[in-house]
């Protein structure tokens, strides 16, 4: 079989609701690297979020984070999209007067303002969210008292909003790509999310990364499970949504694996061939 370049999310996709990778996963892209194929990261979290455990237990061919503004191929930077100066401030400037709340992400940092560590986390703890995750995900941040002078943001993420992304980007004049965050919303009317620039999109670093390598589209498999993967799903030349995934990201697949945690990942491998 020619080689196949395989984009995976990570969260409720290559790793479990227990923040590890399911031995029958690890052994799918042990197999697949094994045949020849290449195993391509493609998270919404930012580098610095990646789990330390997952990128020294797998060699990844490459890497797209922060929802494709950051693309690493063979531990080399090849591509960043950034958001700063007056594009920040005009971003920021709109969620402190509509009550948002925000983290700004470069590649190997996360930027809060006090109110986040202050209120956000203790508030998400107390919504039911678990401890330990959210201080692993969110508590390492690097305080300061105004992200809005930060250089090189690669994305944004919020908390407690009242609006939807649709609005969201409406209000920014389109000029941002703004989607649910995977971890959804804590209320009605409190939604989480996470924006780039417009057009930056894990499906834009999937074009990024094939440049580099000189690899087609037609090679393409992309697998993930939430709203962030939509764009992946429908632009990869075969897609698959993990059995726990959205209807949105079922629909847009081409077949329905079984769920992480039910060997979803060594399934889907099995079935395409590749191991």
């Amino acid at each position: 079989m020619k080689t196949k370049h395989i984009f995976l999310d990570i969260d409720g996709t290559l790793v479990g609701y227990d923040s590890k990778i399911p031995a029958s996963a690890l052994r799918a892209l042990q197999l697949a690297q094994a045949n020849g194929h290449k195993i391509i990261i493609a998270s919404g979290r930012s580098y610095g979020m990646i789990y330390s455990d997952l990128l020294n237990t797998v060699k990844f061919d490459g890497i797209i984070a922060s929802g494709g503004a950051c693309v690493i191929v063979d531990g080399k930077v090849i591509y960043e999209s950034f958001i700063e100066g007056d594009d920040l401030a005009f971003i920021i400037d709109y969620f402190r007067k509509n009550g948002i709340n925000y983290l700004l992400m470069t590649k190997d940092e996360l930027y809060a303002e006090p109110v986040f560590n202050n209120h956000i986390i203790p508030g998400m703890i107390a919504n039911g969210y678990n401890k330990d995750v959210v201080k692993q995900a969110y508590g390492w941040n690097t305080e300061v008292d105004d992200v809005r002078v930060v250089k090189g943001g690669e994305k944004l993420a919020y908390f407690t909003s009242p609006y939807l992304p649709d609005k969201i980007a409406k209000d920014l004049d389109g000029r941002f790509y703004v989607v649910d965050f995977s971890i959804g919303k804590v209320s009605e009317g409190s939604y989480f999310g996470e924006m780039n620039n417009a057009g930056v999109t894990k499906a834009s670093g999937i074009d990024e990364y094939l440049a580099y390598v000189g690899a087609s589209i037609e090679d393409t498999i992309a697998i993930g499970d939430s709203a962030n993967d939509l764009e992946m799903l429908e632009h990869a030349k075969v897609a698959i949504a993990m059995g726990n995934g959205t209807e949105a990201a079922k629909a847009a697949a081409d077949f329905v694996t079984t769920d992480v945690d039910k060997d979803g990942i060594y399934n889907a491998f099995l079935k395409l061939g590749i191991i």
